[in-house]
């Protein structure tokens, strides 16, 4: 197929499917007389790496799951997987610490607003004090 369908297919301009092939994460497309003629497997990768770039891995990311052959190292995709949620979570939970440290602190400034007097808040905005939990 021409790269005019894999782009419609796979919804990849075909700008970024030459940048693919150049960056050697789809092999050397065949070509016939002039134009390129991609695979059902060339499409599968192309959406394969769009789906990477979707989830925040690189094209260098991608391009070390390719074995020397061309194919898919699917032991090294699990693995990059692996690493990539591990990254997530921790993120997330340090997004929960700052969630918390955020609620903790808007309810200081509510009660401070509430009453209407100096608080630690206060104070320690004045002293350049505070400190995150």
């Amino acid at each position: 197929m021409r790269i005019s369908e894999v782009a419609r297919r796979s919804g990849a301009s075909q700008k970024a499917i030459r940048l693919y092939e150049a960056r050697g994460l789809l092999a050397t497309v065949p070509r016939i007389n002039r134009y390129r003629d991609y695979s059902e497997q060339d499409l599968n990768l192309v959406l394969l790496i769009r789906q990477a770039l979707v989830l925040g891995f690189r094209l260098a990311d991608v391009a070390a799951l390719r074995r020397p052959d061309g194919s898919i190292d699917w032991d090294r995709v699990q693995a990059l997987l692996a690493s990539r949620q591990q990254a997530v979570r921790a993120d997330l939970a340090r997004l929960r610490q700052l969630d918390s440290a955020l609620s903790d602190l808007r309810a200081e400034v509510a009660v401070l607003a509430a009453e209407g007097h100096d608080g630690p808040l206060d104070a320690c905005l004045a002293q350049g004090a505070c400190v995150a939990a």
